[in-house]
């Protein structure tokens, strides 16, 4: 049974533990009152300044919604300033083409445009001047350009700005109208005003996103005002999209995020309210040097130092007390410490063993006795090679795991250092782990007292096949496509190397290195853009950058490249220079054209179908209103043929009375014909101005335009409503109708080709809240889930290229949400499909 030695105690351990004990225990439990009495004072401290904190908290977050209020307040002001200024530039272009006219014998767009520039650049807005009669553009082409991108058609022709011209007039004259770019959220403001006198429009359009514009400039006129009526604290903004910060530190300033260190951390700790449509924020910020916190900290910083000093005094007496008593104790222990000096000489060689260890800590060590040729190896170095004790024992078993082709050098520069040659043995070579592998080692050693050798080896083996690998990547280089560049930051771009490859486009490398100017390598067309580049890229602090441009070769041929570029900064983050390749990808750019001309022949014959589509919509269109038309007069002109006949075969038979009731009949039946004509026309005659209407009674005058067709196909019409009054545009709401009625009838005559049954439609008016719902089911058959959700889009369609051409559920989508402010959606429901319209009571 084995037990475990007990510790000998000496007698100078014995006087140390007598000495130092207590004062170790006196050490300890200072520290422990040092902690406690911080812990308590600290938890007493952060408690007080909580409840302060917390208070402040509760006003600044009042004052921030108060704030926000009134941001959005002066945001509407500016708003409606904003619709006041546009009506009043159009009326005092007007105002100006009437002066014009008197003095001018007739209108001239070449005396307007002066006028329209000058009010352009002084206002910031954009007019558009085109044709009544014709359509044709006088002037605002890039606004319709961008007018016409909002409408994400593929559609861009000539004939396609005709239509855009004839749809502002149809929803804008004189009137306020709001272009939205759903993609990019931004919202511009017009006004269109027709001119009759000279049969032209007018119109004017505001900055794109003025809403944006207004909120940030209501914001920044007020957030320093307001900042100075704040205690200890201020308002300051953030644009998330920019990453610009206004009013930070009260200045007043507009900043970059990058100029304010540790920007979105800091920020966390503030009061925040964040307007999500334009990604702004508003903070408030919270002032650490508050005066009330600094007198609290004080008050217990002053209560901590009290109390440590008083530990403190207590620890001294203690550790003087002790001390006495220790010297005491030192006296009769001294006289024993001769004994131990002989001890010292047993730890002297293991002191040496020690230092040489110290000196190979990180490396593996090995020790060699000159005389009997014995090695001793570290477990370190018995570790790299993967060898067990005792495997290697002599130097001649050393020798032996050294590579063939190293084992000469390695010899020769042992016996140089033996015998005194050099004063260090320092050699790199190859030697055999126990697995059969070659290992890369470094060693460095020196013979101490003339019979040992001390020897410290370090793993070299990852960089010498690094070396390999970069000599390799540069001779892959020299030969390959790429052209490595490193230039200084210059004006000229001074190369200061360049790859051997640089033959590949005719030059050698001495021509480049006595060049100074890079740029008489590129194309001169394309050395601004590489030097806007460059700039725009040291400006926004960038690490890299890619270019695509075209260069010159020696025979003058001109070449495209792609150049990947990194740039090298010192240690003040200064660009010093840069570093990058080319790569020649003229055959990519080449393909790249050839796509482009396949790409714009295809586009052109997608227009062609699409004119082809809107001309068959038209015809379709005209087609069914004649025949709703000829079915309404077909009744009204047989009466009025047989009261001519009956007055014809009773010529001078009848009597007056009767002669004149039988004429009241016939007008009865004309005056139906002509409040025929006139319901058709004021259907298709577009609103301009809103109006309060009765639903109920729009809806039924819209259903006079498909009764014949309604009648035709067998389809029960039902109308559940509530009578309510709504202030919109009644022929555009009657519009909507008609398309989805329209809609419903085709239906039907697809179904009725698979199934036979009875057709219906339903409508429903109904008010929830301060909303109105207007519901049109048709029992006609579902919609594909897989298209519902398109069959809003322009030009989408379900039916035959000769059925139609998907314009009429599109035009009722933007006279829905667009023109009438409201929501319209189709919905699956039994076995049809159900349309829901939403407006604002």
């Amino acid at each position: 049974m084995f037990f475990k030695k007990k510790k000998f105690y000496t007698l100078l351990d014995i006087k140390n533990k007598i000495i130092y004990t207590p004062l170790i225990f006196i050490f300890i439990l200072a520290i422990i009152s040092f902690i406690s009495i911080f812990l308590f004072l600290e938890y007493e401290k952060r408690n007080k300044i909580n409840n302060l904190i917390q208070n402040e908290n509760f006003y600044k977050n009042d004052v921030l919604k108060t704030y926000i209020s009134n941001i959005k307040y002066n945001t509407s002001v500016s708003f409606d300033d904003v619709e006041n200024e546009l009506s009043n530039a159009v009326y005092e272009t007007i105002g100006f083409i009437k002066a014009k006219l008197k003095e001018e014998k007739s209108f001239d767009m070449n005396f307007l445009l002066p006028y329209l520039k000058e009010i352009e650049t002084e206002k910031g807005i954009k007019f558009i001047v085109f044709e009544n009669i014709n359509y044709k553009l006088l002037y605002g082409e890039e606004l319709l350009d961008s007018l016409t991108s909002l409408t994400n058609s593929e559609n861009k022709t000539a004939k396609f700005k005709y239509y855009m011209l004839r749809n502002i007039e149809y929803i804008g004259d004189n009137n306020l109208m709001y272009s939205i770019d759903n993609e990019k959220r931004n919202i511009q403001l017009s006004f269109i005003k027709y001119i009759d006198f000279i049969n032209i429009y007018i119109g004017v359009y505001s900055k794109i996103d003025d809403m944006k514009l207004l909120t940030k400039k209501a914001i920044f006129d007020s957030i320093v005002t307001k900042s100075k009526t704040l205690n200890n604290s201020h308002f300051y903004f953030y644009d998330i999209n920019e990453e610009k910060i206004f009013n930070y530190n009260m200045s007043g300033k507009l900043e970059d995020l990058n100029s304010i260190e540790n920007f979105l951390e800091n920020s966390k700790n503030d009061f925040s309210f964040t307007f999500p449509k334009y990604q702004y924020k508003i903070y408030i910020k919270t002032n650490p040097n508050n005066e009330d916190i600094k007198l609290i900290k004080q008050e217990y910083k002053t209560k901590l130092i009290a109390l440590f000093l008083l530990v403190l005094f207590i620890s001294l007496i203690l550790i003087t007390s002790f001390n006495i008593f220790g010297r005491f104790i030192n006296t009769i222990f001294n006289r024993y410490n001769k004994r131990l000096e002989r001890k010292n000489l047993l730890f002297k060689k293991w002191k040496e063993r020690y230092e040489l260890a110290i000196i190979a800590s990180n490396d593996g060590l090995w020790d060699m006795d000159l005389q009997t040729k014995q090695i001793f190896f570290s477990n370190k170095w018995l570790t790299m090679f993967g060898y067990e004790r005792n495997d290697i024992q002599t130097f001649e078993e050393w020798l032996n795991l050294i590579h063939k082709d190293d084992k000469e050098k390695v010899l020769n520069k042992f016996d140089e250092h033996i015998n005194k040659h050099n004063e260090h043995f320092i050699c790199e070579y190859r030697l055999r782990a126990k697995n059969g592998d070659y290992k890369w080692i470094l060693v460095r050693g020196k013979v101490f007292n003339s019979n040992r050798v001390l020897m410290m080896s370090m793993n070299i083996d990852e960089r010498v096949k690094l070396s390999k690998e970069l000599r390799d990547v540069e001779l892959l280089t020299e030969h390959g496509r790429i052209v490595v560049f490193r230039w200084e930051n210059n004006e000229d771009l001074t190369i200061k190397f360049v790859s051997k490859s640089i033959n590949r486009y005719g030059y050698e490398v001495n021509y480049f290195e006595n060049k100074n100017n890079f740029f008489e390598f590129v194309y001169k067309e394309d050395v601004k853009q590489l030097k806007n580049i460059i700039k725009k890229a040291i400006l926004e602090d960038k690490n890299s950058f890619n270019s695509i441009y075209r260069v010159v070769d020696k025979q003058n041929n001109i070449k495209w490249v792609y150049n990947r570029t990194i740039l090298i900064k010192d240690d003040y983050s200064n660009v010093i220079g840069f570093y990058g390749y080319l790569n020649d990808v003229t055959k990519l750019k080449m393909n790249e054209e050839e796509l482009k001309q396949k790409i714009e022949l295809e586009v052109e014959k997608n227009l062609q179908k699409d004119r082809l589509l809107v001309q068959q919509n038209k015809l379709a269109s005209m087609g069914e209103m004649l025949g709703n038309i000829a079915h309404q007069w077909r009744q009204p002109l047989n009466n009025i043929n047989l009261l001519i006949y009956y007055i014809r075969d009773s010529y001078g038979k009848l009597p007056k009375e009767e002669l004149d009731e039988t004429i009241k009949n016939a007008k009865l039946q004309i005056d139906f014909m002509s409040q025929t004509i006139d319901d058709f026309r004021n259907f298709y005659k577009p609103s301009k101005e809103k109006k309060s209407f009765n639903i109920k009674d729009s809806i039924i005058q819209s259903s006079k335009i498909v009764k014949s067709s309604l009648e035709k196909n067998s389809i029960d019409l039902e109308i559940n409503e509530i009578e309510i009054e709504i202030d919109n545009y009644e022929n555009e709401f009657e519009q909507v109708i008609v398309n989805i009625l329209n809609n419903a009838i085709d239906a039907k005559i697809i179904k009725d080709e698979i199934t036979k049954f009875k057709a219906k439609i339903e409508i429903k008016i109904y008010k929830e809240k301060e909303e109105i719902f207007i519901s049109i089911f048709n029992n006609c058959g579902n919609i594909d889930e897989n298209i519902i959700d398109r069959i809003f889009e322009p030009y989408f369609t379900t039916k035959f290229e000769n059925q139609g051409t998907g314009i009429g559920l599109y035009m009722t989508k933007i006279i829905v949400e667009k023109n009438m402010g409201g929501k319209i959606e189709a919905i699956n429901k039994d076995d049809g499909v159900e349309f829901l319209i939403k407006l604002n009571a």
